[in-house]
């Protein structure tokens, strides 16, 4: 309601992008959305025979990094949509419950984080994903939002594979690998999508066997599942044990695309005494918590407990960057601040009340407006 180019025109033309000293030294960026990663604690208190991710709760206290909570807006399944919130800003609250962006939508080229850094000299702008091409429609939605190469399953040659799924570590060995063969003083930018640990939880499997156990809680989906976390947990650090030692300033974004199934939660929930088919409001949205971390081999200004959504995360990498926001990020600067978590499955204000995106009204209005535009009458 009340949507209309000349609107559109009002709301842009007050925020310009800065234009950045073009001597100023850009940082590598590495951007990992990692499959079904999640920190269960979030859903209650539970005891395993082990850290199931010690390297990412150190990091998360004591590294050089922005870390916190990242809100989904999808939970179990459709990674996509995390992906569309994160490159373009846009929100999937807007949007009908069940859709992906990327395959009815998405039909034109438009604005990202990837035309953004390629504005900005960055190279390479790499997709890896490590499933078929077509899955999401990602061979086509790619390309629109600006990646210059997308390398599927098909691209990688003997890799590793942990279950029937290609493993965190050869997923991060190819961005070491694009890294190592990128244009010698140009930044290089990767979005990294991973499959390790998708669902599929409570099969066996002859190349890995399940090594966390969770005290009081007899679940195989659990039990795998946190075990392949620790798999994550320890390729993260490989890959930010290399970076550490890189000659060149680089920054590597992590966090989860959605909590896993309900296979994985609802032992969690049940074992501290909530019944899942009966959760509150406030319940109900911790499915949707993902932690995140920015970590960089340059100082930054570290901040922990962070809380966010994936349409603003991008904002604090270019921030961190010290590179500029473009028109869409800039205008969601005022709104971050009333609103500082803006998912389809709930809202947050910034005095804490949970509330939802149709009782927010108004207050959406140019957001909305924007994204409409962007989605449906924006002409490079």
């Amino acid at each position: 309601n009340g949507y209309s180019l000349k609107k559109v025109e009002e709301i842009t033309s007050k925020y310009t992008s800065d234009t950045v000293d073009s001597n100023k030294k850009r940082p590598n960026v590495i951007v990992v959305i990692n499959e079904a990663f999640s920190d269960p604690q979030v859903l209650g208190d539970i005891e395993t025979n082990e850290d199931y991710m010690p390297f990412i709760h150190d990091l998360m206290k004591n590294g050089n990094c922005v870390s916190g909570t990242t809100y989904a807006s999808i939970v179990g399944g459709q990674t996509a949509n995390t992906e569309y919130e994160f490159l373009t800003g846009n929100s999937m609250a807007f949007l009908p419950k069940g859709t992906v962006a990327f395959q009815l939508y998405l039909r034109h080229a438009m604005p990202s984080l990837v035309t953004e850094l390629k504005s900005e000299g960055y190279t390479g702008n790499s997709a890896t994903h490590l499933q078929k091409a077509r899955n999401y429609n990602r061979d086509k939605a790619y390309p629109l939002l600006g990646f210059d190469e997308f390398l599927s399953q098909d691209d990688f040659r003997n890799p590793k594979r942990i279950r029937n799924y290609i493993s965190d570590e050869s997923s991060f060995a190819k961005i070491i690998e694009l890294y190592e063969n990128k244009k010698e003083g140009k930044p290089l930018f990767v979005f990294n999508v991973t499959m390790q640990n998708h669902s599929g939880y409570e099969e066996e499997f002859h190349n890995f066997t399940p090594d966390i156990t969770v005290d009081g809680i007899d679940s195989k989906a659990l039990s795998m599942y946190l075990s392949l976390v620790k798999q994550t947990d320890s390729a993260l650090q490989g890959l930010i044990d290399y970076f550490s030692q890189a000659d060149e300033d680089t920054m590597i974004v992590f966090f989860g695309d959605h909590q896993p199934t309900t296979y994985v939660s609802n032992p969690i929930l049940r074992n501290n005494k909530v019944n899942p088919e009966t959760l509150t409001d406030e319940e109900n949205l911790l499915k949707y918590k993902v932690p995140y971390v920015i970590w960089s081999n340059f100082d930054i200004e570290e901040q922990t407990d962070g809380e966010t959504s994936a349409n603003y995360l991008a904002m604090d990498v270019l921030e961190n960057c010290d590179l500029p926001l473009p028109a869409l990020q800039s205008s969601l600067t005022g709104l971050r601040k009333e609103y500082p978590v803006i998912s389809a499955a709930g809202v947050r204000e910034a005095d804490g009340t949970l509330t939802t995106v149709k009782e927010c009204g108004e207050a959406f209005n140019d957001y909305r407006s924007l994204e409409y535009y962007l989605l449906f009458d924006y002409e490079r």
